[in-house]
Parts: C-alpha cells; structure tokens; sequence
C-alpha cells in the first residue's frame, strides 16, 4: 500500500494515532504539499514499529526512505524545505 512520492523514488510513512492532534497537522501538511504517502495507525498495529525506529511511544513519525523524523514541528519542516515549491 507504500506509494512513491511525485519524484518516484522515496517512500513516505506516517505513524499516527487517532487522537493525536500533531499527527492531524502532519497529515494536513502532506495534503496541502500534494504528497503521497501510507498511514500506519500506531494506536491499532504500528507501535512497536514506532518504539523499532525512534526508540520512543511518541507520535507522529514519519518515515522518508530510510531515514526517520520525530516530533510534528521537525517533521513539517523537513517536507517544507524538500517539497515545498
């Protein structure tokens, strides 16, 4: 279900929760950069993945290829300076 993003060769994923309001401005900022990208719910089945790649509980996380982004106002300023025209 992993979608490249427009440049075709990176993969986005967010792991978010249903009640995370941080999770909620991430997402909002992948829509409005047009980006395409899997949600992972960490509440449901993705929280021992988020503890494997940030060694924390904390959400959102954001998966760009390999390389890993925490806390929502670092993660919207990394896809602002990549994709942001």
């Amino acid at each position: 279900m992993t979608q490249p993003v427009r440049n075709g060769s990176e993969k986005i994923t967010l792991y978010s929760g249903n009640y995370c309001p941080y999770c909620i401005r991430v997402k909002r900022e992948l829509e409005r950069l047009e980006l395409d990208y899997e949600e992972v719910n960490a509440d449901e089945d993705g929280r021992e993945t988020v503890i494997r790649l940030s060694g924390q509980r904390a959400i959102p996380i954001l998966t760009i290829g390999d390389e890993v982004l925490v806390d929502s106002g670092n993660i919207i300023r990394e896809l602002r300076a990549r994709y942001a025209a």
